[in-house]
C-alpha cells in the first residue's frame, strides 16, 4: 500500500490532469462511434478522480493540521479567489433569465455563491460538482475526527463510506443524490492516505505488492458492472446512480494505475509537464467547461463535432490563463500581507 500512496502523492497532479481531459472529452459531442464513444460516455468518472484525490490531500492536511477552523481558512483560501469571480460573472449572465429582485433570483444567487445550492434544487447552478465538493471539504473534518479516535483508521473510513452509501439512499430520485452518493469515493481517498504504520496490524497486509492488484481487480469488477448496467438496465441508470457507483471500485484503480504509470516516466519527464499543469488548473478548467457546456447546450454556440472541439479546447486555455492570473493574485496579496506584517 505504501508504493501506491507514494506513485499517487507524487503524481496528484498528473493524474488530475488526466481526469480533467477526461471530463472535458465528456462534455463535448463529437459524434463518435466504438470505443472512442465508449470511453467518452463514461468521462463523468473523472469528477469520481478528483474526489478521490481530494479525499487523499486533505487526509494530509488535515493530519498536519486537525483544527477546523485552520482548515475551512486554507480551503477557502485556495478555492474562494478562483470561485467567486467566475461566480459572480456566472450571476450577471443567469440572473436576469429569472428576473432581478424575484425570489427565483434571490435562490439563484445565494446558492451559487454559498455553493450548496445543488441540495436544495436551486435552478442555474454552474455545476452539480460545486456542491458536492462544497459538501466533501466540510465533512473532511468529520470523518477525519473518526479515524484518529480509531485504532484502525482504514476500516473504519471504510465503515464510514459505507455509511455514507446507506444513508445516500435517503436521496433516491432527487438532484441531490447525484452529489450526496459521491461521498463514498471521497472518504475512501482519505482511507487510502493512510499510513501503514497507523494502521496496526492490518498494515501489513496493506505493504504487500497484491495492493496493486486488489485494487485493479476491484476496478475491473467496478468496469464490469458499469458496462452491464448501461447495456442491461440503460433507463433506470440514472435514477438509482449506477451511473457513478461503480465507480467507487474504478476511481481507486484508476488512480492507482496513472500513479504507477506515472510515477515510471518520471515527474521530470517533459511529455508529463502538460498534464501536471492542467491538474494544476483543473478547478478553474473545469468551471470554464461548465460554461461551454451551458452556451453549446442551453443556448446552442456549439454546433456540430468542430465547433464543440474548438469550444472546448477554448474551455482548457482559459481554465490556464484564469489559473496563472488567480495564482499570481493571491502571491501578490500574500506578498503584501506579509509586508504589512
Amino acid at each position: 500500500m505504501r508504493r501506491i500512496q507514494e506513485a499517487i502523492g507524487a503524481c496528484r497532479d498528473e493524474i488530475k490532469g488526466a481526469a480533467i481531459l477526461w471530463v472535458v472529452f465528456f462534455h463535448a459531442q463529437l459524434g463518435l462511434g466504438g470505443l472512442l464513444y465508449d470511453v467518452q460516455k463514461i468521462g463523468y468518472g473523472g469528477v469520481d478522480m478528483f474526489l478521490f484525490l481530494s479525499g487523499f490531500g486533505l487526509y494530509h492536511s488535515l493530519s498536519r493540521d486537525a483544527d477546523a477552523g485552520r482548515y475551512l481558512l486554507r480551503r477557502a483560501r485556495r478555492l474562494l479567489p478562483a470561485y467567486l469571480p467566475f461566480c459572480v460573472v456566472w450571476l450577471c449572465v443567469m440572473l436576469p433569465l429569472y428576473g432581478l429582485g424575484t425570489v427565483q433570483s434571490v435562490r439563484v444567487a445565494a446558492g451559487n455563491l454559498l455553493m450548496l445550492g445543488f441540495f436544495a434544487s436551486t435552478p442555474a447552478m454552474i455545476n452539480w460538482y460545486v456542491s458536492a465538493l462544497a459538501l466533501t471539504l466540510l465533512a473532511a473534518p468529520l470523518v477525519y475526527g473518526l479515524m484518529a479516535r480509531s485504532a484502525q483508521p482504514r476500516r473504519c473510513a471504510v465503515l464510514v463510506a459505507a455509511a455514507c452509501f446507506a444513508g445516500g439512499l435517503c436521496f433516491i430520485g432527487t438532484e441531490a443524490y447525484m452529489a450526496v452518493s459521491r461521498l463514498p469515493v471521497f472518504v475512501l481517498g482519505m482511507a487510502a492516505a493512510v499510513p501503514a504504520r497507523e494502521e496496526g496490524a492490518g498494515g501489513r497486509c496493506a505493504r504487500t505488492g497484491g495492493a496493486y492488484a486488489l485494487a485493479l481487480a476491484g476496478g475491473a469488477c467496478g468496469l464490469a458492472v458499469l458496462y452491464g448496467c448501461f447495456a442491461r438496465f440503460p433507463e433506470t441508470l440514472d435514477f438509482y446512480g449506477m451511473y457513478w457507483h461503480p465507480f467507487v471500485l474504478i476511481a481507486p484503480a484508476l488512480c492507482a494505475g496513472l500513479g504507477w504509470l506515472f510515477s515510471r516516466a518520471g515527474r521530470a519527464s517533459a511529455a508529463l509537464a502538460p498534464l501536471r499543469a492542467l491538474g494544476r488548473a483543473s478547478f478553474e478548467i473545469f468551471l470554464f467547461n461548465a460554461w461551454v457546456e451551458v452556451l453549446g447546450k442551453r443556448f446552442g454556440l456549439a454546433q456540430g463535432p468542430v465547433s464543440w472541439l474548438l469550444w472546448s479546447l477554448g474551455s482548457v486555455l482559459a481554465g490556464l490563463a484564469y489559473h496563472a492570473v488567480v495564482e499570481w493574485r493571491v502571491k501578490r496579496a500574500a506578498r503584501g500581507g506579509s509586508g504589512r506584517s
